[in-house]
């Protein structure tokens, strides 16, 4: 009943969806085709509008068959909803001044607590979009629907919306139960969140919630009504990506019985095939040329090769065909450091666009470090050299069997990533939290301070925050002196719906993680001016916010570096076809929204 088509970016996973569920229709199904990825190219597959998150009836066709692109922000909006209107913080203030505590009562008020119940978590907006497909399952009027059709994100993306209903799971228990206890506690401590005496109206929409994404998780898993196809095209990344894919799937327990191999050419089909693409192409390039978001960039014009582009002579040869001398000079200019961001819609051959730019800065004489921030990595499928590890490796010349290039490439060690999180959170855990608040010495309002369990909600980092931490990460390293001598820096970013979620993604931390640290730091020095105060003794900092703060300057620092135009540039790299032109489009004018 649910079929999921999965892959690599541009293999035609849309294309594939869209037209299995009209052959669906005309079995006789009623059926539904769902976009979850957040860069939806459904409505441009089927030609007709089908935004805005309802089941949309396809016009034109005599057939029983509905389409929908899931509406992200309207989870963040649900969740949102929950929050308003209960505010009580200034009974708490006053509470705490009549205990003498006014100066506790300041730091804590400053710190917004409330905002921790009102930041939904990262990749809530694909949990929703997935749960309201589940909701579509269990309610009377979508009980019609025989068939429905997931198109989903490209790989990294599908891998993490599978581990996603744990994650949003644990993040929502961990909420609920601050609610649920928020209930019994004093008022004082419910004012610190701005949140009124009675909770069981919001824990019971957030369990509704949960439940949902619940069910998601077993429907993942059941055999009897879902299957995940992967898609793929033949060509050697593409294929070492499905490989990847189906491992996860399998180590997930996730019913994965075919692979379908797109664009296939025969010999038989060469003239038509080209006749169609020059068609085709010509569409797509009219519209780069005209649309008002990409008419102010500088185009670059690239042929299509007739050799796979994999290892050092291939993206030497390639890199001469895109990046001639008049487009390499202009980039290339100013003095200084320089970074590059590449970005795009899946399978446009972002991968071998920005190993070739960096061999070409190489030629040049730069030391050029290439480093891929995709979860589904393959950087070193295009290098044809094992460039894992999360440290810069020398590509060696395959013809000299030399290090003779100043070229490096890396790919981002996501588990380390979250490991360096973990331990960053380690210190501002249950345990640390707790201990901390009994040093305040404050009875009562400490002990439901402590029941809380504040830390927990520490505990289970955000799926996103490992790439932004291990790009925050290179951005760090690159500013030690034994990496100095790096003066051209290339990032080979994930599909366009990842990247644009990396760039917003500090916000998030500055709202969740700070709160955290902030909560610490405020009650850190609180209780130590009341410390000192009666002993004069001098106060130590608390190693998790020391932690915190490392990261978050990190953070901060790469944020700037994106929006520093003398430093940075994001280059976006696309194919002639009217979905990668429409995508690209909307990629640009998120880019200059956010100011990069």
């Amino acid at each position: 009943k649910y079929i999921m088509i999965s892959g690599k970016g541009g293999v035609g996973k849309t294309s594939l969806s869209a037209s299995l569920a009209v052959k669906l229709a005309a079995a006789g199904h009623t059926t539904l085709v769902v976009s979850t990825d957040p860069a939806h190219s459904l409505s441009d597959s089927l030609a007709q509008d089908v935004s805005g998150g309802k089941p949309v009836m396809l016009e034109g066709v005599d057939l029983p068959l509905w389409g929908l692109e899931v509406d992200v922000e309207e989870g963040k909006r649900e969740f949102a909803s929950f929050n308003q209107s209960n505010k009580t913080a200034d009974q708490a203030g006053d509470f705490l001044s009549g205990l003498g505590l006014g100066m506790v009562a300041d730091q804590l008020k400053d710190l917004k607590l409330g905002e921790l119940l009102d930041t939904p978590p990262p990749g809530l907006d694909e949990a929703v979009a997935i749960s309201k497909v589940v909701q579509f399952v269990n309610s009377q009027e979508y009980a019609r629907f025989s068939r429905i059709v997931f198109d989903t994100a490209p790989t990294g993306h599908t891998l993490r919306l599978l581990a996603l209903p744990d994650f949003v799971d644990n993040s929502l228990s961990k909420v609920i139960r601050l609610r649920k206890k928020l209930s019994g506690a004093a008022d004082a401590v419910r004012g610190l969140f701005g949140v009124g005496k009675n909770q069981d109206e919001v824990v019971q929409k957030l369990e509704k919630m949960q439940e949902r994404i619940r069910g998601v998780k077993s429907l993942f898993r059941d055999e009897s009504q879902t299957e995940f196809i992967i898609a793929t095209i033949p060509a050697q990344l593409g294929i070492a990506e499905s490989r990847r894919l189906l491992a996860t799937l399998q180590a997930e327990q996730i019913p994965c019985k075919r692979i379908i191999v797109n664009q296939v050419i025969t010999p038989n089909t060469g003239e038509a095939f080209l006749r169609l693409r020059l068609k085709d192409q010509a569409a797509a390039l009219h519209l780069l040329d005209t649309d008002p978001a990409l008419k102010g960039l500088n185009h670059v014009r690239a042929p299509l090769v007739d050799v796979e582009v994999r290892g050092l002579p291939a993206l030497q040869y390639f890199g001469n065909v895109v990046w001639k001398d008049e487009v390499f000079e202009k980039i290339n200019s100013g003095a200084g450091r320089k970074y590059f961001m590449l970005g795009g819609k899946g399978g446009v051959g972002k991968t071998s666009c920005s190993s070739s730019l960096g061999v070409r800065c190489a030629m040049e004489g730069h030391t050029t470090l290439v480093v891929s921030t995709d979860p589904a990595h393959s950087l070193s499928d295009s290098l044809d050299q094992d460039v894992s590890g999360g440290l810069p490796v020398q590509v060696t010349n395959p013809i000299t069997g030399e290090q003779d290039l100043p070229f490096y490439g890396m790919q981002i060690d996501l588990e380390q990533a979250r490991a360096e999180l973990r331990n960053a959170v380690a210190g501002g855990g249950a345990a640390g939290l707790n201990d901390f608040l009994d040093s305040l010495g404050l009875g009562l309002l400490t002990q439901q301070l402590k029941d809380l369990d504040l830390g927990d909600l520490m505990d289970t980092p955000p799926p996103g925050v490992d790439e932004a931490i291990a790009i925050s990460k290179v951005v760090q390293f690159l500013d030690s002196p034994q990496y100095s001598h790096f003066d051209r820096i290339i990032f080979d970013t994930a599909p366009t719906g990842h990247t644009l979620r990396l760039l917003t993604l500090p916000d998030f931390m500055d709202k969740g993680l700070g709160k955290m640290v902030m909560l610490r730091a405020k009650l850190g020095a609180a209780a130590g001016a009341v410390k000192s105060f009666f002993t004069g003794g001098k106060v130590e900092q608390d190693p998790a916010v020391k932690a915190m703060e490392s990261l978050r300057t990190r953070m901060d620092a790469a944020r700037e570096l994106f929006h520093d135009s003398s430093r940075t540039q994001f280059i976006i790299v696309t194919i002639p076809t009217l979905m990668a032109a429409a995508e690209s489009a909307r990629l640009a004018a998120s880019l200059r929204s956010e100011g990069i």
